[in-house]
């Protein structure tokens, strides 16, 4: 089943983990990301704040998933 979710913190954090993205779908300015098969023992770690990740690596996923957005038209 997928996951979607338009919160972009959580998808980078989501991607970081190796967690398959199969689409991005742009409403506005804004994106929902769309994730096959998540695990929702990482959602639950990420909501409940004991997600771990390297901080490098996830910000420039954010600044990644920012710009994928805003290239769609």
């Amino acid at each position: 089943m997928d996951y979607h979710t338009s919160d972009i913190v959580l998808a980078a954090f989501l991607k970081i983990s190796g967690c398959q993205m199969t689409k991005i779908e742009k409403q506005g300015q804004k994106g929902t990301f769309v994730f096959a098969n998540v695990d929702q023992d990482l959602v639950q770690s990420y909501d409940l704040g004991d997600a771990r990740v390297e901080p490098v690596a996830f910000n420039n996923m954010i600044k990644q998933l920012t710009t994928s957005v805003k290239r769609m038209d």
